[in-house]
Formats: C-alpha cells, structure tokens, sequence
C-alpha cells in the first residue's frame, strides 16, 4: 500500500506540471489519473486486438501470399466458406466441445460441495483436483494417448475388467470415438478449475443461512435447490463465460492426440484456421474463419451473459 501511495503522489506531481491539471476539481483529477494509468492497457488493446481484428476483416476479403502481398478477391473467400465440407465438421466439433462446460460445472458443483466440507487432508484433495487444470496441455495430450490405445490401453483394460465393454475400442482410430476422448479429456481437466471457483462462492455463504433454515424443518436437498443453488447463481455464471473462453483452447490438445483426425472427424476451427494458413498458405480463408470464429464466441458469450441475467441461472 505504501508503494502505491509513493507512485500515485509522484504521478500526481508529474500531472500538476501539466497546464490545466491544477484548474482540474477533485473529481477531475481523479479521473486525469485514472485515465493515465490506463492508457498503456488501452493501447495495448488498440494495436493487438482492435486493430488486429480490423486488419483480419481486411484479410478476409484478399488472398495474400507468404511475402505479405495482398491482392483483391471480394467475396470468394467468403463463397469458398459455403462449399468446404470440412468448415460444416469443425463448427459442428467446436459447438460440441461446449457440452463440456455444463457437464464440468456439474461434476465440479459435486466435488466442490464435499470439499466444502472439514475432514482431514481437505486441502490436499483440493491440490490434487486442481492439478490436471495447471498441467501443460501437451503432456497431458501425450498421456491420455497412450492410455487411449486401442491395444493395451488403460481405459480399454478398465473397461473390459468392468464388463462395459466386450471388445476394445479404436478411440483414436474412429472420428466418433476420437471426438468423445476429446471430450472427456478437457472435462477431466477443467473440472478442477471450475472446483476452486465454486469452493469460492460456497464459502461466501453465510453458515447462518443454513441454520435459519434447519430450524425451519428444511432438508438437505431442499437447502441445496432454495438456497446454496440460487446463491451459486453468479459464481455458475462465472463458470460459463470462463468455460467458453477455455473451450476454444484446445488446439494443442487436437494437434497433439488426433491431428484433427480421423478423417477431420476431430478437427474444431481453431485447428482448421491453423492448416489453412500455415499448411496450405490460404490466409485469406484463414481470416474468413477467424472472422466467423470471433463472431460465435461473441454470440455464445452474449446469449451466457443473458441467460445468467434473465433469472433463469
């Protein structure tokens, strides 16, 4: 606290140098300083995000060549979108891939409620389920291949001991399998993350809530569906909006473990704005699908937004 008292006290005495600064009231100082100290953020998102974006729209109305020349082609990047099969694929995985922030949230909802609990090595069990979350994606990608071998794989042994199975399964030799190993890997490691979240909001909840309403006769589940459920409403919301940003992160872990394969059966946008640019040298269409990747990430963050504040979260 001390430091930043230092520092504001010398920006203020830079400001007071400046001509006007001192006819400022108060209030208007303030805010000169806040402005000031802002400015390098604003910056920083005008030439790497606003500008970046801006110049990507520009893109996606051009083909450019790998020494940065760009020449005019109007809309057929944009009519190239309509006829790639592969495009249709990869929306279809991304939007997909979204299943997996409810079903986290849920599993971690669970977990998080019994280590809300005191018993001993609690904060150890917390440790541990966050872990995965901290982990490189990478190593985490090669492990899981290895464990989804078809042939002496961790999960196929577990799931033929179990009786779930009768036979192994290709989980990465098969698009509809490599899609749900996918799945159940970004659920594994985000759980953990959306877990420290929720723990956060549960333990702002006043103990005497509960009390009150014990006295009352109300059961557990009834506290857990009138009370701990509509008091989570915001940290939930949290959650989803996080978990949207974190859902489109997965190229490492696609590159890693499929390749977008089989047969594109695993390929999100991400993954496909990646091959158009650096594989196939077609930027101009990397930008139209990086046009149309902002864009849904923007709607499924405005719709989130919304549904948290209609009440019905």
């Amino acid at each position: 606290m001390k430091t930043i008292d230092i520092t504001t006290d010398r920006l203020t005495a830079a400001l007071g140098r400046v001509e006007g600064y001192v006819d400022l009231s108060k209030k208007g100082r303030r805010t000169a300083i806040a402005a000031l100290c802002l400015l390098p953020v604003l910056v920083w998102l005008l030439l790497y995000k606003y500008i970046a974006l801006g110049y990507n729209l520009f893109l996606s109305f051009n083909e450019m060549g790998y020494t940065g020349e760009t020449s005019w082609v109007g809309l057929a990047n944009w009519q190239e979108l309509l006829a790639d099969p592969v495009f249709g694929r990869s929306l279809f995985n991304t939007i997909v891939l979204f299943g997996t922030i409810p079903v986290s949230i849920v599993i971690a909802l669970g977990i998080a409620l019994l280590l809300d609990k005191k018993f001993p090595g609690r904060n150890a069990f917390r440790s541990l389920f966050f872990l995965p979350y901290i982990t490189m994606m990478v190593a985490i990608a090669v492990i899981w291949q290895y464990m989804f071998k078809t042939q002496n794989g961790v999960v196929n042994h577990f799931l033929l001991q179990l009786g779930l199975i009768e036979q192994n399964i290709s989980w990465l030799g098969d698009s509809t399998w490599a899609l749900v190993a996918v799945f159940t890997i970004q659920v594994w490691k985000t759980v953990g993350f959306y877990v420290v979240i929720i723990l956060a909001g549960l333990q702002n909840i006043p103990e005497q809530i509960y009390q009150v309403s014990r006295i009352d006769g109300a059961s557990r589940v009834q506290q857990f569906l009138y009370l701990t459920l509509p008091l989570l409403k915001s940290t939930i919301g949290v959650c989803l909006l996080v978990g949207l940003v974190i859902s489109f992160r997965l190229f490492d872990l696609i590159t890693v473990l499929t390749g977008g394969g089989p047969g594109r059966g695993t390929e999100i946008l991400l993954t496909w704005i990646y091959k158009q640019a650096f594989q196939f040298g077609n930027f101009g269409y990397a930008a139209v699908l990086s046009v149309v990747m902002v864009v849904l990430t923007v709607a499924f963050a405005f719709v989130g937004h919304r549904f948290q504040r209609s009440g019905y979260l």
